[in-house]
């Protein structure tokens, strides 16, 4: 009877998938916490708190100093914070889409996927809480972002006007739940992928042509703010700042939260019809994604995220003919490779647009703020940071070299040497920033640019840029990360040796054109110096031969 009774209670229980698994829950987290793991240790959540506090002081200190640096600059708002925080908060959740998309919000461990999702049981009761855990974790993101807007949106302001914190906090958390229910039902339905990516990118076009123009074109910020709920946070932040907390800002505010959230109510309806091959696809992608970071391999996060891109698009109509001149081979192999990889281009072009305003930022800071002499440490920290835009920018054209590194093999039927393939790719990275050199030339001569700024940075991009592009290729083909050079020491300064390999190329950059951009800031009124322009090609000139010679012999070892 008692068989009879147990058998009974079996079928119910099978029969119900939501009591099945919910005691399977509960065994597993009984058993979780017999072994005691999963409890978190004093010391993690100690190291947690003490994380948090930092990160909250260094935030207050700069909403704290914001209002004062945008007043010595001479900003007050309007257009131009309008246009600024509208754009950026399109770029922002355009970033946000494209990793929820691409790495899933929704994560679960292998084993859990081929043993408990194989079982027969409630899905969604299984993958609805590592989605709460994922909006959670965005947004903590949310607050930080909406933090670090508060203080751009006082520093354009230039006035103090604390009621923007809660708008622009509310607002980038909706932004942050959005993203999460956008990639969650992505996740669910992965024929959305392709509109998904169209929309990050159209998001992103238009964010970065708010900022360029929106300034001079009050019209194009208000349609880009209004062309749905990505751009009602920016306006609602701007409004904030301006005016305090008018009404219009307020509702701009309700109505992304209401959307925000009938978005996520229908992303947990849709979370218990994850397809597998989707969660077993996310898994592995966040898998080798949290290796490259934990490893500090730069390369392979970038292969990880191309891999997570989505497959099956159209590639561009446009094909090059195959050259008839053998000097020919290699410049064509590159503009194929930037035909089919139009991102790097474009991302290479919005780098260069950041170093232009940052250029004239430091400028206007140089000459129309008060403060004392700068030192030989500051003048070297504020020149290297300059570099940094196109240094990044001539990395990213050095793509061609490092699809060639990561797989050595596609160049062994090519009847050129390893070096002088490897010292190929210079010619096309150079010849686009020239030609963009070309371009800040051209733009100088409009009428309302800043000329100065233009000017000085074509030069930079015209003598500098073959030396960034010589750097960027020693990165290329400097192999795997050096490990070992970590094993020096168990003290703190273990790490130098490491850390001197991974930055040797972008100190080398920084010792080319760091003194440059320098005196283009320090004495911008002045022109361009002739002495200051040889000193620059003669720079240029010494760090190209040493990065010929070191990359004719990593391409040699790259290939024996």
């Amino acid at each position: 009877m008692a068989v009879t009774a147990r058998r009974a209670g079996e079928l119910r229980k099978a029969a119900d998938p939501a009591a099945a698994t919910a005691e399977a829950i509960a065994e597993m987290t009984t058993a979780r916490r017999r072994r005691g793991s999963g409890r978190p240790r004093f010391d993690d959540v100690w190291t947690w708190v003490c994380g948090a506090f930092a990160i909250a002081l260094m935030l207050a200190g700069l909403i704290q100093a914001a209002p004062g640096l945008g007043h010595s600059l001479g900003w007050s708002g309007g257009a131009t914070a309008r246009a600024v925080l509208v754009g950026a908060g399109l770029l922002l959740w355009a970033g946000e889409l494209a990793v929820c998309v691409r790495l899933g919000p929704v994560l679960l461990g292998a084993p859990e996927i081929t043993w408990l999702l194989s079982l027969p049981g409630d899905r969604g009761r299984l993958l609805r809480p590592r989605l709460t855990r994922a909006v959670v974790v965005a947004s903590l993101a949310g607050l930080l972002i909406g933090t670090l807007m508060t203080a751009l949106a006082l520093l354009l302001e230039g006035q103090s006007r604390l009621t923007v914190l809660p708008v622009a906090l509310g607002a980038h958390v909706a932004l942050a739940w959005l993203a999460v229910a956008a990639g969650a039902l992505v996740e669910a339905r992965p024929v959305l992928l392709p509109r998904a990516r169209a929309l990050g990118v159209c998001l992103a076009a238009v964010g970065g042509a708010v900022v360029a123009a929106g300034p001079s074109v009050p019209a194009l910020t208000a349609a880009a703010a209004f062309c749905g709920p990505w751009g009602w946070a920016g306006w609602a932040t701007a409004g904030a700042s301006h005016h305090g907390l008018p009404a219009w800002a307020t509702a701009s505010l309700g109505a992304l939260l209401l959307c925000a959230t009938a978005v996520l109510r229908a992303a947990f309806a849709a979370a218990g019809s994850i397809p597998t091959t989707e969660l077993l696809s996310r898994g592995r992608t966040i898998r080798e994604a949290a290796q490259g970071a934990a490893l500090l391999d730069l390369r392979a996060l970038t292969l990880v995220m191309q891999s997570a891109a989505p497959t099956g698009l159209r590639r561009p109509r446009l094909r090059l003919p195959l050259p008839r001149a053998r000097w020919a081979v290699g410049p064509w192999r590159d503009a194929v490779v930037f035909l089919r990889h139009p991102g790097r281009s474009v991302t290479a072009l919005a780098v260069l647009a950041a170093g232009v305003a940052q250029l004239r930022l430091v400028a206007q800071w140089m000459h129309d703020t008060p403060h004392g002499p700068v030192g030989p440490l500051h003048a070297t920290a504020l020149g290297l940071f300059l570099v940094v835009p196109p240094y990044l920018a001539a990395v990213a054209l050095a793509e061609p070299a490092y699809q060639d590194t990561d797989r050595p093999r596609r160049t062994l039927m090519l009847p050129f040497s390893p070096a002088a393939l490897a010292l190929g790719h210079l010619v096309v990275p150079v010849l686009l920033l020239w030609a963009a050199a070309a371009a800040a030339w051209s733009a100088a001569l409009l009428p309302g640019t800043p000329t100065a700024t233009l000017t000085a940075y074509a030069l930079t991009l015209l003598f500098a840029g073959p030396a960034l592009v010589a750097t960027a290729l020693v990165g290329a083909y400097r192999g795997a990360p050096r490990y070992d050079l970590l094993a020096l020491s168990l003290d703190w300064y273990a790490a130098l040796p490491f850390l001197l390999w991974r930055l040797a190329p972008a100190l080398a950059a920084g010792f080319v054109a760091a003194p440059w951009l320098w005196h283009t800031v320090a004495a911008p009124s002045g022109g361009p110096d002739a002495s200051a322009i040889l000193w620059l090609a003669a720079r240029s000139a010494v760090v190209i031969a040493w990065a010929a010679r070191r990359i004719a012999r990593q391409a040699r070892d790259l290939h024996t």
